[in-house]
């Protein structure tokens, strides 16, 4: 899903059509992340410019202000996390392990990593209202992992509410390990087991229910011994 249109000027002058032009957006991007390492006092448009070994007038060309390149370098965050995930899910197939602590084991591995940085990202992409546009992204890789032949219950459906409580779940425990770290009540190993333990149990349960809802459905359609034996159509 795109930004709307009233944050779309605000993010990005143009897009980079040339494969010249992607190597200079990521070099910028580089120098970018090297430098929001140290710290956002000394995080500006000059200094990003000089370590990336463009005029500033290029950098400009690309992002209007430093705003954008830290939405920017969020984007990037956030697709290494999907990424991330995609290939645990891969993983988990290929060596027959639990993909649901594979999945969770990559996504709070990457909540944990660099979570200062993930902080001021995040921040500055919600900041920009693309909040919806994170919603759409985890709804979108969620589905994926429901359809994917190695998740568990493939091939049976869950209701759109069902995925996003899951989902909401296991993600705001990992958004957690982001931004209050040092509070949380239990070791790293302690909060994936019961993570894992969560999402099998509520994809029991939620299995259980849509086994139950089909029985019902087939039975409601199909005539009683009773009638049949009494010629009731």
């Amino acid at each position: 899903m795109s930004p709307p249109k009233k944050h779309r000027s605000a993010l990005t002058r143009r897009s980079p059509r040339q494969e010249r032009a992607h190597e200079t957006v990521a070099v910028i991007l580089d120098a970018a992340w090297l430098l929001l390492q140290q710290g956002l006092s000394g995080f500006n448009t000059n200094r990003i410019a000089e370590r990336a070994g463009v005029s500033i007038g290029t950098l400009y060309g690309y992002f209007p202000n430093k705003q954008s390149i830290l939405v920017a370098l969020a984007r990037r965050l956030l697709q290494a996390d999907r990424l991330a995930v995609s290939d645990a899910l891969q993983t988990a197939a290929a060596q027959n392990s639990d993909p649901v602590r594979c999945i969770v084991r990559a996504l709070f591995g990457r909540h944990r990593q660099d979570a200062g940085l993930r902080r001021t990202l995040l921040g500055a992409y919600l900041g920009a209202g693309l909040a919806a546009d994170d919603a759409e992204q985890v709804r979108a890789q969620v589905a994926m992992m429901a359809a994917h032949p190695g998740w568990p219950l493939a091939g049976r459906s869950l209701t759109d509410a069902q995925l996003f409580v899951i989902s909401r779940a296991v993600l705001g425990v990992a958004r957690a390990l982001t931004e209050n770290a040092e509070a949380l009540p239990a070791s790293d190993q302690a909060l994936e087991d019961e993570a894992v333990r969560l999402v099998h149990a509520y994809l029991a349960v939620a299995a259980g229910g849509a086994s139950r809802a089909a029985s019902a459905s087939s039975e409601a359609k199909t005539p009683s011994s009773a009638a049949r034996m009494s010629g009731v159509p």
